[in-house]
C-alpha cells in the first residue's frame, strides 16, 4: 500500500510548520540577544572608561600632568586609548554639543564622538582647572563584540539543528497514528480486514483510533449479518421456487392431477409473493424511506380497520376474529403504519391458530394487542421472536408460519413510531403480541380517515 510522503502529506506539513515556527523563534531570539548583548557591552565599556578617567583625574589632582607647551593641550596615546589634557574650552570644542553641555553643567560627560572621521567612545572630567578626556576607539569595541556574535551564531546553528530534530519527531508522533488510520481505512474499503489499531498518543489520537476500531467492528458485524440474511433469504426463495418447479414438472409428466399441482403452485406463489413484499418493506425501513408522521391517533379505529381487512382470511381459516375496543384508545402514532404493523400480527395469529380458534384484537389507550389461543412460543424463544427468520427456522416445519420477516418488520415499525412491540406466551395456550405507544387524547374521528387514504 502506497504511503503519502509528498509535499502535501500531513507529516511533511507538520514538519515544515513546526520547523518554520522554531526557526523564526530562533532568529528572533538571536536578533534580540545580539541587540541586548551589544548594548550590555557598550554600557560596560563606558563604565570602564568612566572608572579609568576618574582614576586619572584623581592622580592629576594629586600630581598635575602638564598640558604641554602648545596651545592644543597634551595628548597621550596607547594602542587602544587616547588621553587628552585640555582646557575646558578646548574640551568643549572636541566633544559634541551634548557632551560639552554636560561637561559644563556637571563636570563630567561620556558618549561617542567622531575624531577625523573615526568613531570613539569617551569619558570627560573637569579637575584642577583642566579637562581630562579619555577616548577609546569604537572599532576596537566592535572587535570585542565579535566573539559574542560568533558564539550567538554557533548557538543559533545548534538551536536550528535541534529545532529540526524536534520538528521531525513531533510531526512523526502526530502523523503516524493518522497515517495508520488512513491506511487501515483504505484497507477496509478494499474489502480487507485490518488488525485493530493501537490506542495510543494524545487524547484526540486515542479517540480517533478507538472510533476506527469501533467502526471496523460494527462494519464486520453488519457484513456478517448481511451475508447471513442473504443466505437465509436465498434459501427461503429457493424453497417455494423448488416446489413450484417440481409440481410443474410433475404436472407435465402427468404424475399429479392438475388440481393438486395448481393448489401447491398457488400456495407457494402466495408464499413467494409475501416473502418478496416483506423484503421490500424491510428494505424501505432500512433506507428510512418510510414516511412516519406521529400524531394523536385513535387505536380503536386502527383495530376496526384491521378487523375488516382480515375478516375474510379468518373465515377461510375457520378462525373467529373478534374485536375488543370498548372505549377511546388514543396514542401518539402513525395511523397507517400502526395498521400495517397490526395487520402483520393479526395475519400471523390467524395462520397459526387452529380451526375453530379465536383471535382477538384489543385496543386500549396507547396499546394494540393481538391475543390468540394457538400453540404458543417456548420461553427460550421469546427474546428472539422478532429476529428475522428465527421463528420460521424454529417452527416452520410444524406450523404454517409466514415469510419469517413479518415480526421483524413489526419491530422496525414500532421503533420508527417511538414505541415498542412485546410478546408473552404460554406454550399450548396461545400468545399475546402487543404494540405499545405513548398515550394521548383521542383525536377527531375524521383524522384517521385521512391517514388511511394515503
Amino acid at each position: 500500500m502506497t504511503r503519502l510522503r509528498g509535499p502535501h502529506s500531513l507529516r511533511t506539513r507538520l514538519f515544515l510548520g513546526i520547523a518554520a515556527t522554531l526557526a523564526v523563534s530562533t532568529v528572533v531570539m538571536l536578533a534580540v540577544g545580539a541587540i541586548l548583548t551589544r548594548q550590555s557591552l557598550d554600557r560596560d565599556a563606558r563604565k570602564a572608561l568612566d572608572r579609568q578617567v576618574d582614576l586619572i583625574v584623581a592622580q592629576h589632582e594629586a600630581n598635575p600632568l602638564p598640558r604641554g607647551e602648545t596651545t592644543l593641550g597634551r595628548f597621550l596615546a596607547t594602542e587602544q586609548e587616547r588621553l587628552a589634557i585640555l582646557t575646558p574650552t578646548q574640551a568643549e570644542l572636541l566633544l559634541p554639543d551634548q557632551g560639552a553641555e554636560k561637561l559644563r553643567s556637571n563636570g563630567r560627560a561620556d558618549g561617542t564622538v567622531d575624531v577625523h572621521g573615526e568613531p570613539f567612545i569617551y569619558a570627560a572630567r573637569l579637575g584642577s582647572g583642566d579637562a581630562i578626556v579619555l577616548l577609546r576607539s569604537a572599532r576596537n569595541q566592535s572587535a570585542d563584540w565579535n566573539p559574542f556574535l560568533v558564539g550567538l551564531a554557533i548557538a543559533a546553528a545548534i538551536g536550528a539543528v535541534l529545532a529540526a530534530i524536534v520538528a521531525f519527531l513531533l510531526a512523526r508522533a502526530v502523523a503516524q497514528p493518522v497515517t495508520r488510520v488512513a491506511e487501515a481505512s483504505r484497507s477496509l474499503a478494499e474489502g480487507e480486514s485490518p488488525e485493530p489499531l493501537p490506542v495510543e498518543g494524545s487524547t484526540e489520537l486515542r479517540q480517533l483510533s478507538t472510533a476506527f476500531n469501533e467502526l471496523s467492528e460494527e462494519l464486520h458485524r453488519a457484513q456478517d449479518a448481511e451475508r447471513a440474511f442473504l443466505l437465509t433469504v436465498s434459501h427461503e426463495l429457493k424453497t417455494p421456487l423448488t416446489a413450484i418447479r417440481g409440481h410443474a414438472e410433475a404436472l407435465a409428466d402427468s404424475v399429479v392431477s392438475p388440481e393438486r399441482a395448481g393448489e401447491v403452485i398457488e400456495r407457494e406463489a402466495q408464499r413467494l409473493e409475501r416473502l418478496i413484499k416483506d423484503l421490500l418493506d424491510l428494505a424501505r425501513l432500512r433506507r428510512r424511506s418510510f414516511d412516519v408522521t406521529l400524531r394523536a391517533t385513535d387505536l380503536g379505529e386502527v383495530a376496526h380497520e384491521a378487523l375488516a381487512r382480515h375478516m375474510p382470511q379468518a373465515q377461510d381459516y375457520g378462525v373467529n376474529l373478534v374485536l375488543n375496543a370498548d372505549g377511546p384508545a388514543g396514542a401518539i402514532a402513525d395511523g397507517g403504519r400502526a395498521l400495517q404493523a397490526l395487520s402483520n400480527l393479526v395475519e400471523n395469529a390467524i395462520r397459526c391458530s387452529s380451526e375453530g380458534g379465536t383471535v382477538a384484537i384489543v385496543a386500549t389507550p396507547g396499546r394494540l394487542a393481538v391475543v390468540d389461543d394457538g400453540p404458543g412460543i417456548e420461553p427460550e424463544d421469546l427474546d428472539r421472536a422478532f429476529e428475522r427468520f428465527y421463528l420460521w427456522e424454529r417452527y416452520g416445519v410444524a406450523r404454517p408460519v409466514g415469510s419469517g420477516l413479518g415480526l421483524a418488520i413489526v419491530a422496525e415499525l414500532a421503533t420508527a413510531m417511538r414505541g415498542r412491540v412485546t410478546v408473552t406466551s404460554t406454550p399450548g395456550h396461545g400468545s399475546v403480541f402487543a404494540l405499545e405507544f405513548e398515550p394521548a387524547p383521542v383525536p377527531d374521528h375524521t383524522a384517521y380517515a385521512r391517514l388511511t387514504q394515503r
